[in-house]
Protein backbone atom coordinates (compact mmCIF):
# COMPACT_ATOMS: atom_id res chain seq x y z
CA UNK A 1 0.00 0.00 0.00
CA UNK A 2 1.52 2.99 -0.88
CA UNK A 3 2.28 5.86 1.12
CA UNK A 4 0.30 4.31 3.78
CA UNK A 5 1.38 8.01 5.88
CA UNK A 6 -0.75 10.24 3.59
CA UNK A 7 -3.52 7.67 3.81
CA UNK A 8 -3.65 7.52 7.25
CA UNK A 9 -3.78 11.70 7.12
CA UNK A 10 -6.54 11.03 4.99
CA UNK A 11 -8.44 8.55 6.89
CA UNK A 12 -7.95 11.00 9.61
CA UNK A 13 -9.32 13.33 7.94
CA UNK A 14 -12.17 11.61 6.71
CA UNK A 15 -13.73 10.72 9.88
CA UNK A 16 -13.26 14.21 12.75
CA UNK A 17 -15.17 16.80 11.99
CA UNK A 18 -16.26 16.84 8.30
CA UNK A 19 -19.42 15.60 8.27
CA UNK A 20 -21.39 18.18 9.26
CA UNK A 21 -19.51 20.20 5.79
CA UNK A 22 -22.22 20.91 3.29
CA UNK A 23 -21.82 17.74 1.48
CA UNK A 24 -21.66 14.25 2.76
CA UNK A 25 -19.45 11.38 1.95
CA UNK A 26 -21.07 9.78 -0.84
CA UNK A 27 -20.32 5.96 -0.39
CA UNK A 28 -20.18 3.42 -3.28
CA UNK A 29 -19.85 -0.31 -3.71
CA UNK A 30 -17.34 -1.31 -6.13
CA UNK A 31 -17.92 -4.64 -7.98
CA UNK A 32 -14.90 -5.97 -10.17
CA UNK A 33 -15.11 -8.84 -12.97
CA UNK A 34 -13.84 -12.12 -12.49
CA UNK A 35 -9.93 -12.57 -12.98
CA UNK A 36 -7.52 -14.85 -15.55
CA UNK A 37 -6.47 -15.96 -12.13
CA UNK A 38 -7.93 -18.98 -9.68
CA UNK A 39 -7.62 -16.98 -6.89
CA UNK A 40 -9.66 -13.87 -8.94
CA UNK A 41 -11.71 -15.79 -10.64
CA UNK A 42 -15.37 -15.20 -8.62
CA UNK A 43 -14.71 -11.30 -8.72
CA UNK A 44 -14.35 -8.84 -5.92
CA UNK A 45 -16.06 -6.06 -4.27
CA UNK A 46 -14.99 -3.13 -2.61
CA UNK A 47 -16.17 0.13 -0.47
CA UNK A 48 -15.34 3.47 -2.12
CA UNK A 49 -15.75 6.57 0.09
CA UNK A 50 -15.59 10.05 -1.65
CA UNK A 51 -15.85 13.07 0.50
CA UNK A 52 -16.48 16.10 -1.64
CA UNK A 53 -15.59 18.65 1.58
CA UNK A 54 -11.91 17.53 1.41
CA UNK A 55 -11.49 15.88 -1.76
CA UNK A 56 -10.74 12.26 -0.23
CA UNK A 57 -11.38 9.68 -2.54
CA UNK A 58 -11.00 6.27 -0.88
CA UNK A 59 -11.25 2.50 -1.04
CA UNK A 60 -12.06 0.12 1.75
CA UNK A 61 -11.01 -3.48 0.61
CA UNK A 62 -11.33 -6.45 2.75
CA UNK A 63 -9.67 -8.57 0.26
CA UNK A 64 -5.73 -7.87 1.10
CA UNK A 65 -3.35 -10.22 2.43
CA UNK A 66 0.57 -10.76 3.00
CA UNK A 67 1.89 -13.11 0.44
CA UNK A 68 5.04 -12.87 2.94
CA UNK A 69 3.38 -14.37 6.10
CA UNK A 70 5.57 -17.20 7.19
CA UNK A 71 3.71 -20.55 6.34
CA UNK A 72 1.30 -18.93 3.57
CA UNK A 73 0.05 -21.84 2.13
CA UNK A 74 -0.12 -24.12 5.21
CA UNK A 75 -1.60 -21.79 6.84
CA UNK A 76 -4.21 -20.81 3.91
CA UNK A 77 -5.05 -24.76 4.06
CA UNK A 78 -5.99 -24.72 7.64
CA UNK A 79 -7.91 -21.96 7.64
CA UNK A 80 -5.35 -20.04 9.65
CA UNK A 81 -4.87 -17.18 7.17
CA UNK A 82 -5.53 -13.70 8.00
CA UNK A 83 -6.88 -11.38 5.79
CA UNK A 84 -7.23 -7.53 6.51
CA UNK A 85 -9.08 -4.44 5.69
CA UNK A 86 -6.78 -2.04 3.89
CA UNK A 87 -7.50 1.43 2.40
CA UNK A 88 -6.37 2.70 -1.23
CA UNK A 89 -6.49 5.81 -3.20
CA UNK A 90 -8.97 5.41 -5.69
CA UNK A 91 -6.88 5.93 -8.49
CA UNK A 92 -4.14 3.25 -7.75
CA UNK A 93 -7.62 0.55 -7.19
CA UNK A 94 -8.51 1.76 -10.83
CA UNK A 95 -4.94 1.06 -12.12
CA UNK A 96 -4.20 -2.36 -10.96
CA UNK A 97 -7.53 -3.28 -12.24
CA UNK A 98 -7.49 -1.40 -15.85
CA UNK A 99 -3.99 -3.33 -15.52
CA UNK A 100 -5.42 -6.95 -15.00
CA UNK A 101 -8.00 -5.73 -17.94
CA UNK A 102 -11.22 -6.35 -15.48
CA UNK A 103 -14.04 -4.26 -15.19
CA UNK A 104 -15.15 -2.00 -12.14
CA UNK A 105 -18.99 -0.88 -11.50
CA UNK A 106 -20.22 1.60 -9.59
CA UNK A 107 -23.36 1.58 -7.23
CA UNK A 108 -24.09 4.53 -5.10
CA UNK A 109 -25.80 3.78 -1.89
CA UNK A 110 -28.69 6.33 -0.86
CA UNK A 111 -28.10 7.21 2.40
CA UNK A 112 -28.92 9.54 4.88
CA UNK A 113 -26.28 11.45 6.87
CA UNK A 114 -27.14 9.57 10.01
CA UNK A 115 -26.37 6.36 7.85
CA UNK A 116 -23.26 7.67 6.23
CA UNK A 117 -22.42 8.57 9.40
CA UNK A 118 -22.93 4.54 10.77
CA UNK A 119 -21.02 2.84 8.09
CA UNK A 120 -17.80 5.34 8.48
CA UNK A 121 -17.97 5.10 11.88
CA UNK A 122 -17.88 1.09 11.27
CA UNK A 123 -15.31 1.36 8.74
CA UNK A 124 -13.21 3.57 11.40
CA UNK A 125 -13.87 0.77 13.94
CA UNK A 126 -12.72 -2.02 11.69
CA UNK A 127 -9.56 -0.46 10.35
CA UNK A 128 -7.84 -0.11 13.48
CA UNK A 129 -5.02 -2.10 13.98
CA UNK A 130 -6.41 -4.72 16.33
CA UNK A 131 -9.73 -4.92 13.92
CA UNK A 132 -8.53 -4.99 10.47
CA UNK A 133 -7.19 -8.67 10.36
CA UNK A 134 -9.44 -11.45 9.78
CA UNK A 135 -9.50 -14.86 9.47
CA UNK A 136 -11.05 -15.74 5.89
CA UNK A 137 -13.80 -18.04 5.24
CA UNK A 138 -14.65 -18.06 1.63
CA UNK A 139 -18.20 -18.62 1.83
CA UNK A 140 -18.78 -17.26 5.26
CA UNK A 141 -16.41 -14.60 5.70
CA UNK A 142 -14.93 -13.11 2.92
CA UNK A 143 -13.95 -9.50 1.25
CA UNK A 144 -17.72 -9.52 -0.44
CA UNK A 145 -19.77 -11.03 2.73
CA UNK A 146 -17.76 -8.50 5.01
CA UNK A 147 -19.32 -5.23 2.96
CA UNK A 148 -22.95 -7.28 2.89
CA UNK A 149 -22.68 -7.50 6.53
CA UNK A 150 -22.09 -3.49 7.07
CA UNK A 151 -24.49 -1.94 4.25
CA UNK A 152 -27.76 -4.70 5.05
CA UNK A 153 -27.10 -3.96 8.79
CA UNK A 154 -27.26 -0.26 8.59
CA UNK A 155 -29.30 0.45 5.71
CA UNK A 156 -31.53 -1.46 3.23
CA UNK A 157 -31.84 -4.69 5.66
CA UNK A 158 -35.21 -6.48 5.24
CA UNK A 159 -35.31 -9.70 6.93
CA UNK A 160 -38.07 -11.56 5.07
CA UNK A 161 -36.51 -10.76 1.50
CA UNK A 162 -33.30 -11.25 2.53
CA UNK A 163 -34.58 -14.61 4.46
CA UNK A 164 -36.22 -16.10 1.00
CA UNK A 165 -34.53 -19.64 -0.34
CA UNK A 166 -32.47 -18.53 -3.24
CA UNK A 167 -33.27 -21.33 -5.17
CA UNK A 168 -29.43 -22.45 -5.11
CA UNK A 169 -26.87 -24.11 -3.49
CA UNK A 170 -23.58 -22.51 -2.35
CA UNK A 171 -21.95 -25.47 -5.22
CA UNK A 172 -24.51 -23.93 -7.71
CA UNK A 173 -23.12 -20.79 -7.16
CA UNK A 174 -19.35 -22.00 -7.23
CA UNK A 175 -19.99 -23.86 -10.16
CA UNK A 176 -21.09 -20.85 -12.22
CA UNK A 177 -17.55 -19.19 -12.15
CA UNK A 178 -15.48 -22.25 -12.88
CA UNK A 179 -15.26 -25.35 -15.11
CA UNK A 180 -12.46 -28.39 -16.33
CA UNK A 181 -10.38 -29.16 -13.62
CA UNK A 182 -10.61 -26.47 -11.56
CA UNK A 183 -14.51 -27.31 -11.21
CA UNK A 184 -12.79 -30.85 -10.87
CA UNK A 185 -10.80 -30.40 -7.73
CA UNK A 186 -12.18 -27.89 -6.00
CA UNK A 187 -15.33 -30.48 -6.12
CA UNK A 188 -13.46 -33.27 -4.22
CA UNK A 189 -12.65 -30.91 -1.35
CA UNK A 190 -15.77 -29.71 -1.07
CA UNK A 191 -18.42 -31.21 1.59
CA UNK A 192 -22.28 -31.79 1.42
CA UNK A 193 -22.76 -28.74 3.42
CA UNK A 194 -22.75 -27.16 0.72
CA UNK A 195 -25.36 -28.75 -1.32
CA UNK A 196 -28.08 -27.48 1.18
CA UNK A 197 -30.24 -24.67 -0.62
CA UNK A 198 -29.38 -21.14 0.60
CA UNK A 199 -31.00 -17.83 1.57
CA UNK A 200 -30.88 -14.89 -0.72
CA UNK A 201 -28.76 -13.71 2.11
CA UNK A 202 -25.96 -16.00 2.23
CA UNK A 203 -25.73 -16.06 -1.69
CA UNK A 204 -23.99 -12.90 -1.37
CA UNK A 205 -20.50 -13.93 -0.55
CA UNK A 206 -20.52 -13.55 -4.30
CA UNK A 207 -19.92 -9.96 -5.83
CA UNK A 208 -22.35 -10.53 -8.49
CA UNK A 209 -25.27 -11.98 -5.93
CA UNK A 210 -24.50 -8.88 -4.01
CA UNK A 211 -24.29 -6.38 -6.92
CA UNK A 212 -27.68 -8.28 -8.30
CA UNK A 213 -29.95 -7.88 -4.18
CA UNK A 214 -28.43 -3.92 -4.16
CA UNK A 215 -30.26 -3.54 -7.29
CA UNK A 216 -33.46 -4.29 -5.70
CA UNK A 217 -32.74 -3.41 -2.45
CA UNK A 218 -34.79 -0.32 -0.54
CA UNK A 219 -33.84 2.13 1.67
CA UNK A 220 -37.02 2.99 3.57
CA UNK A 221 -39.52 4.37 0.76
CA UNK A 222 -36.66 4.51 -1.33
CA UNK A 223 -34.43 2.47 -3.76
CA UNK A 224 -31.49 1.49 -1.77
CA UNK A 225 -28.94 2.06 -5.16
CA UNK A 226 -28.93 6.09 -6.51
CA UNK A 227 -26.92 5.96 -9.40
CA UNK A 228 -25.11 3.24 -11.63
CA UNK A 229 -21.71 3.58 -13.41
CA UNK A 230 -19.44 1.41 -15.19
CA UNK A 231 -16.10 3.03 -14.28
CA UNK A 232 -13.82 0.61 -16.24
CA UNK A 233 -14.96 -1.66 -19.50
CA UNK A 234 -13.78 -5.81 -18.89
CA UNK A 235 -11.06 -5.54 -22.03
CA UNK A 236 -11.31 -8.86 -24.01
CA UNK A 237 -7.66 -10.42 -24.06
CA UNK A 238 -9.21 -13.97 -25.62
CA UNK A 239 -8.19 -12.51 -29.09
CA UNK A 240 -9.65 -13.65 -32.65
CA UNK A 241 -12.20 -16.81 -31.54
CA UNK A 242 -10.43 -20.30 -30.52
CA UNK A 243 -9.74 -22.26 -34.10
CA UNK A 244 -11.02 -25.62 -34.10
CA UNK A 245 -7.51 -27.05 -33.44
CA UNK A 246 -7.92 -25.07 -30.28
CA UNK A 247 -10.69 -26.45 -29.32
CA UNK A 248 -9.85 -30.05 -29.88
CA UNK A 249 -7.02 -29.63 -27.42
CA UNK A 250 -9.13 -28.09 -25.17
CA UNK A 251 -11.49 -31.25 -25.38
CA UNK A 252 -8.69 -33.51 -24.94
CA UNK A 253 -7.36 -32.21 -21.67
CA UNK A 254 -10.57 -32.12 -20.14
CA UNK A 255 -11.63 -34.47 -17.17
CA UNK A 256 -14.12 -36.40 -18.68
CA UNK A 257 -11.67 -37.56 -21.35
CA UNK A 258 -8.69 -37.85 -19.46
CA UNK A 259 -10.52 -39.82 -16.90
CA UNK A 260 -12.63 -41.57 -19.43
CA UNK A 261 -9.75 -42.85 -21.20
CA UNK A 262 -8.13 -43.83 -17.81
CA UNK A 263 -11.23 -46.23 -17.48
CA UNK A 264 -10.59 -47.83 -20.91
CA UNK A 265 -6.82 -48.29 -20.01
CA UNK A 266 -7.94 -50.19 -16.43
CA UNK A 267 -11.00 -51.80 -17.99
CA UNK A 268 -8.79 -53.35 -20.43
CA UNK A 269 -6.14 -54.51 -17.99
CA UNK A 270 -8.56 -56.35 -15.95
CA UNK A 271 -10.60 -57.95 -18.84
CA UNK A 272 -7.43 -59.13 -20.82
CA UNK A 273 -5.28 -59.71 -17.52
CA UNK A 274 -2.96 -57.55 -18.73
CA UNK A 275 -0.92 -54.00 -18.07
CA UNK A 276 -1.59 -54.90 -14.24
CA UNK A 277 0.65 -51.70 -13.19
CA UNK A 278 -1.86 -49.80 -15.01
CA UNK A 279 -4.81 -50.37 -12.71
CA UNK A 280 -2.38 -50.50 -10.04
CA UNK A 281 -1.13 -46.85 -10.44
CA UNK A 282 -4.71 -45.62 -10.70
CA UNK A 283 -5.59 -46.79 -7.21
CA UNK A 284 -2.47 -46.02 -5.60
CA UNK A 285 -3.71 -42.44 -6.70
CA UNK A 286 -6.71 -42.51 -5.81
CA UNK A 287 -5.89 -44.06 -2.33
CA UNK A 288 -2.92 -41.23 -1.72
CA UNK A 289 -5.64 -38.52 -2.82
CA UNK A 290 -8.33 -39.82 -0.02
CA UNK A 291 -5.31 -39.85 2.54
CA UNK A 292 -4.78 -36.10 1.50
CA UNK A 293 -7.94 -34.99 1.69
CA UNK A 294 -8.71 -37.03 5.19
CA UNK A 295 -5.50 -34.90 7.07
CA UNK A 296 -6.51 -31.66 5.14
CA UNK A 297 -9.91 -32.26 6.55
CA UNK A 298 -8.02 -33.17 9.97
CA UNK A 299 -6.04 -30.16 10.35
CA UNK A 300 -8.38 -27.88 8.13
CA UNK A 301 -10.90 -24.74 10.17
CA UNK A 302 -12.73 -24.19 6.91
CA UNK A 303 -15.95 -25.66 7.48
CA UNK A 304 -17.00 -25.94 3.57
CA UNK A 305 -14.58 -29.27 3.67
CA UNK A 306 -16.39 -31.02 6.18
CA UNK A 307 -19.06 -33.99 5.85
CA UNK A 308 -17.11 -34.75 2.70
CA UNK A 309 -18.77 -38.03 1.39
CA UNK A 310 -16.11 -38.36 -1.52
CA UNK A 311 -14.08 -40.06 0.80
CA UNK A 312 -15.87 -43.42 0.19
CA UNK A 313 -14.64 -43.40 -2.98
CA UNK A 314 -11.50 -41.12 -3.06
CA UNK A 315 -10.59 -43.56 -0.10
CA UNK A 316 -7.35 -44.54 1.33
CA UNK A 317 -8.73 -48.30 1.57
CA UNK A 318 -7.40 -48.37 -2.06
CA UNK A 319 -3.67 -47.93 -0.92
CA UNK A 320 -4.19 -51.10 1.17
CA UNK A 321 -5.85 -53.05 -1.38
CA UNK A 322 -2.81 -52.42 -3.39
CA UNK A 323 -0.38 -53.37 -1.02
CA UNK A 324 -2.47 -56.47 -0.01
CA UNK A 325 -2.46 -57.47 -4.23
CA UNK A 326 1.10 -56.82 -4.26
CA UNK A 327 2.19 -59.34 -1.38
CA UNK A 328 -0.47 -61.56 -2.17
CA UNK A 329 -2.45 -61.29 0.85
CA UNK A 330 -5.67 -62.61 -1.20
CA UNK A 331 -8.36 -62.90 2.07
CA UNK A 332 -7.48 -59.50 2.64
CA UNK A 333 -7.60 -57.95 -0.66
CA UNK A 334 -11.06 -59.53 -1.13
CA UNK A 335 -12.60 -58.29 2.40
CA UNK A 336 -11.20 -54.87 1.13
CA UNK A 337 -12.33 -54.88 -2.14
CA UNK A 338 -15.76 -56.03 -0.76
CA UNK A 339 -15.99 -52.92 1.68
CA UNK A 340 -14.76 -51.13 -1.13
CA UNK A 341 -18.31 -52.00 -3.04
CA UNK A 342 -20.47 -51.24 -0.09
CA UNK A 343 -18.62 -47.88 0.10
CA UNK A 344 -19.51 -47.32 -3.97
CA UNK A 345 -22.71 -48.10 -3.29
CA UNK A 346 -23.44 -45.82 -0.57
CA UNK A 347 -21.79 -42.72 -2.48
CA UNK A 348 -23.98 -43.88 -5.32
CA UNK A 349 -27.35 -43.70 -3.22
CA UNK A 350 -25.86 -40.23 -1.48
CA UNK A 351 -25.66 -38.77 -5.08
CA UNK A 352 -28.88 -40.13 -6.23
CA UNK A 353 -30.57 -38.73 -3.15
CA UNK A 354 -29.34 -35.32 -3.76
CA UNK A 355 -27.45 -35.08 -0.25
CA UNK A 356 -23.88 -34.56 -2.20
CA UNK A 357 -23.06 -33.43 -5.82
CA UNK A 358 -21.83 -35.61 -8.06
CA UNK A 359 -19.38 -34.05 -10.40
CA UNK A 360 -19.47 -36.09 -13.75
CA UNK A 361 -15.76 -37.43 -13.75
CA UNK A 362 -16.79 -38.71 -10.50
CA UNK A 363 -19.11 -40.79 -12.14
CA UNK A 364 -16.67 -42.33 -14.36
CA UNK A 365 -14.07 -43.09 -11.43
CA UNK A 366 -16.97 -44.94 -9.68
CA UNK A 367 -17.65 -47.14 -12.02
CA UNK A 368 -14.01 -47.83 -12.66
CA UNK A 369 -13.29 -48.65 -9.20
CA UNK A 370 -16.55 -50.47 -8.96
CA UNK A 371 -14.80 -52.62 -11.64
CA UNK A 372 -11.54 -52.81 -10.20
CA UNK A 373 -12.79 -53.82 -7.20
CA UNK A 374 -15.50 -56.50 -8.49
CA UNK A 375 -13.18 -58.23 -10.30
CA UNK A 376 -10.75 -58.50 -6.92
CA UNK A 377 -13.66 -59.22 -4.76
CA UNK A 378 -15.00 -62.61 -7.07
CA UNK A 379 -11.32 -63.58 -7.39
CA UNK A 380 -11.28 -63.05 -11.35
CA UNK A 381 -8.26 -60.63 -11.23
Amino acid sequence: MKNRLSILILTLLLFTGKLSAVETPRISLLTCTPGDELYSTFGHSALRVYNPANGSDLVFNFGLFDFNTPNFYTRFMRGKLEYMLGIQYMNDFLYQYQWEGRGVVEQVLSLDSVQTTEILAKLEYLYRPENRYYLYSFLYKNCTSELRDIIFDIAGKDEHSLAKSAGKTNRDLINEYIGGWPKFGINILLGSTLDRDIDVFQSMFLPDYLFNELTVAANGDIPLVSDYSVLLEKSDNTGSEKTFISKIIVALLSPIFILGLIAAFVGYSLIKKRFRAIEIGFLSIIGLLGIFISVLIMITDHRELYSNFNLLWCSPIYLFIVIASLIKWRKTEKVLSFASLLFLSLMVILWISGIQYAEPGFIIIVLTLGLSSFVRATGRY
